[in-house]
């Protein structure tokens, strides 16, 4: 089974409360993005969890490696637009107990996995043709 693609790294994101984010393509056609937020945890102190979060504004071409937005449908030229003051995430996934990015990317592999396995590769495939 194919699996997400590094394909942007934001130093400095733009995400409220997070420090840097990672942008991810997958094999269906989505871009996720992985960070790392505070949270207070039930003791009182302050830990860490990551989040698993899909991006609403674009889609990401597997086969052909391009980064495509969502409304004029155009290729996005620059994979640094794809973090920005506006972003619209949804959150799919949080764990309170990956405790590195690389993690949290096995994470979400083992997730999309999953989701595709309902789908089926060759009906996968189909939608690209």
């Amino acid at each position: 089974m194919k699996k997400a693609k590094l394909i942007f790294t934001a130093i400095e994101t733009s995400i409220e409360r997070s420090l840097s984010a990672y942008y991810y393509g997958t094999p269906d056609n989505k871009i996720y993005v992985i960070y790392k937020s505070p949270y207070e945890a039930p003791s009182g102190k302050t830990s860490f969890e990551f989040n698993i979060a899909k991006h609403e504004q674009f889609h990401y071409n597997y086969l052909e490696d391009k980064i495509i937005d969502n409304l004029t449908h155009e290729e996005l030229r620059r994979t640094n637009c794809l973090d920005h003051p506006n972003l619209i995430l949804s959150i799919v996934k949080s764990s309170k107990t990956c405790k590195t990015h690389e993690e949290a990317g096995q994470l979400l592999n083992s997730w999309i996995t999953q989701e595709m396995g309902i789908i089926g590769y060759a009906e996968f495939k189909s939608h690209y043709k």
